[in-house]
């Protein structure tokens, strides 16, 4: 059933309420995107924070395993990784999160550098505190700016990839509200029935660029700025 004033959305071939639908799969899509994007910066931060700190044969190896996994796209070496896997919503975030968490572990490691090379953490190194203390209270605030930025702009990648996934058959499991199992589900039926692709399509494209722009925001006003606006 097309739009109308009780279905803002119209239906889908079952009759379901599309608008109804479209919230209930948002909690599905930004959990999923804001549960990896933890996975993976827990995960990178801090193999990049031990590989930038003591450098040496580690980081060598880690470049070399860093440059083979940007030579090809992140969603085709986590669509490889499914079928190593399997299909299932679990394997998908194992697959995605394996891939990701390179890209963190390499810029970290990088701003680790540049850290180590600032005035204060060389005074505190001669100072004699710890290495762990260094890292806990200098280097992260040194880093945690740039790689919140970057934890922002690529939750928008990570929404595309699970919608990717599911639009695929690959992702979610098929009982499970999503926009991408949506968009699979209404394939079928686009040219007779436009809105069921159009709703989830949109949610997809706006909660990205929504995403984007705040991260752009941030880097240009930080947090305090935002908030007083």
């Amino acid at each position: 059933m097309p739009p109308d004033t009780i279905h803002l959305l119209g239906t889908d071939q079952l009759g379901r309420d599309v608008l109804s639908r479209l919230l209930h799969g948002a909690r599905y899509s930004l959990f999923l995107s804001l549960a990896i994007s933890l996975l993976e910066v827990v995960i990178g931060v801090t193999v990049g924070l031990l590989i930038g700190w003591y450098q040496g044969k580690a980081e060598a190896t880690f470049l070399w395993f860093a440059n083979v996994i940007s030579a090809f796209p992140s969603f085709l070496l986590s669509l490889a990784t499914v079928g190593i896997l399997g299909q299932g919503m679990t394997n998908m975030i194992l697959a995605i999160v394996i891939i990701e968490w390179v890209y963190y572990a390499r810029v970290t490691a990088n701003l680790v550098k540049s850290a180590k090379e600032e005035a204060y953490v060389i005074s505190a190194q001669t100072m004699g505190l710890s290495q762990i203390h260094i890292l806990k209270t200098h280097i992260l605030l040194f880093i945690y700016k740039p790689i919140l930025i970057i934890v922002l702009m690529n939750i928008g990648n990570i929404i595309l990839m699970i919608s990717g996934f599911s639009f695929l058959g690959i992702g979610v499991q098929p009982n499970i509200t999503e926009w991408g199992m949506m968009l699979h589900d209404a394939r079928s039926h686009f040219q007779t029935a436009t809105w069921m692709m159009l709703a989830p399509g949109l949610a997809i494209f706006l909660t990205v660029v929504a995403f984007n722009l705040f991260a752009e925001c941030f880097e240009e006003k930080g947090w305090k700025q935002i908030w007083k606006k």
